[in-house]
């Protein structure tokens, strides 16, 4: 595998992935299409087919395609675009401009650089190598770059069932793991909760009903209420918890709505049904204290956990890599939730492997080691070469 890693250039890669850094695809609102066309232009220069999947105006996923010795056990290399946006208050605790792409002690900093155009950018140079010197894998390659991973998943879910991966069987997500091999990902659904009651001039003390008072009824029965007959140490914790409210019309006005979001993270196996289940059993404990309790929600998304045995063949294929770049193997389990979720509907076996640490995405000097950019797309080009027969 050396004669195939020499054909890296490492200053190269570097400079691809710290210009892709530069890019503020900031989502949410959705900014993307700055990002798109740098992908883009990576694939025309270096002649590699692809095509645009159009999900809103000035945002679109990226397929691109290097041809194998047959499009059996075809393998998809996917990554989101998008970044979190760096809030005013995060911006103070930044060192650096969180879109400079500064390196500084064999680190670089910057919003992405972990989550993760690291791992986009590692893979896509590993493509790049690959058509460049006219190497033909066993198994067709497909990249797979999305929008909206950091939202509503709409990248992901525009390509359910279409024809440019429906021949592909295996799917590696290079979102950050530490270079762990992450086997099996936690479920997430969430949803709106509406509380209602009833307005009144608010000089009138005892007069109404108010919702804010209603639905802390129903938040402290979700605080106080865990999932521990689903957690284990194998498998993960489920929890949930509510992360917003909203309320109120006026000031001087009784509130007779009041709307509030529940988040729930979930172990391996925890469906996604049983959170909603459990919700209802909540709202009919509330009504039985207060009988004129008016509660409805509406679930947001839903994604769904998942396991690729140890044994699997693609898990096989990552230990194959890391053999071949002298990095340890370690199982692990992802916490966030990712791509995977939803393209898992398409029957892939997943996993997810990737350079960067998750403890220091979403927030202030976002960093990755810059060896473990090198290290990633070694990894990824191994895997694409070695293949699954």
């Amino acid at each position: 595998m050396k004669k195939y890693f020499d054909l890296i250039n490492d200053k190269e890669l570097l400079d691809i992935f710290a210009n892709a850094v530069k890019i503020p695809s900031i989502n949410p609102p959705g900014k993307e299409k700055k990002m798109c066309e740098y992908v883009e232009n990576l694939l025309k220069i270096n002649d590699i087919e692809y095509e645009k999947i159009i999900v809103e105006e000035d945002r679109y996923d990226i397929v691109a395609r290097i041809r194998g010795k047959s499009n059996e056990n075809s393998i998809i290399f996917t990554g989101h675009m998008d970044v979190v946006p760096v809030s005013d208050e995060e911006m103070k605790r930044w060192n650096y401009d969180p879109f400079s792409a500064t390196i500084k002690d064999g680190f670089l900093y910057g919003r992405g650089s972990s989550d993760m155009k690291s791992g986009l950018i590692s893979a896509i140079y590993a493509i790049i190598v690959l058509k460049r010197n006219n190497i033909i894998p066993p198994n067709d390659i497909i990249l797979v770059a999305t929008i909206d991973e950091e939202n509503y998943m709409k990248g992901s879910k525009a390509l359910l069932n279409s024809k440019l991966i429906s021949d592909a069987k295996y799917l590696v997500v290079c979102e950050p793991t530490d270079l762990k091999i992450c086997n099996k990902g936690k479920g997430r659904t969430w949803a709106d909760v509406y509380v209602k009651g009833k307005t009144a001039h608010g000089s009138q003390a005892g007069v109404g009903e108010n919702a804010i008072y209603l639905a802390i009824r129903l938040i402290e029965k979700i605080k106080n209420t865990n999932f521990e007959e689903y957690s284990s140490e194998d498998n993960g914790n489920s929890f949930w918890r509510t992360l917003a409210i909203n309320a109120g019309v006026e000031p001087q006005v009784v509130p007779d709505k009041c709307t509030f979001t529940v988040d729930a993270r979930l172990s391996v196996g925890h469906e996604t049904s049983e959170v909603w289940q459990k919700l209802e059993e909540l709202i009919q404990e509330v009504k039985s204290e207060v009988p004129d309790f008016d509660a409805s929600y509406e679930i947001i998304d839903e994604r769904h956990s998942w396991h690729t045995s140890e044994e699997n063949n693609l898990i096989r294929l990552v230990k194959k890599g890391l053999d071949s770049i002298n990095e340890k193997c370690e199982l692990d389990i992802f916490a966030g939730s990712t791509d995977a979720s939803v393209l898992i509907k398409n029957s892939l076996i997943p996993v997810i492997i990737g350079p960067g640490d998750l403890s220091v995405v979403h927030r202030e000097n976002e960093c990755i080691k810059i060896e473990q950019l090198y290290k990633a797309c070694r990894l990824y080009m191994s895997m694409m070469i070695t293949g699954i027969i």
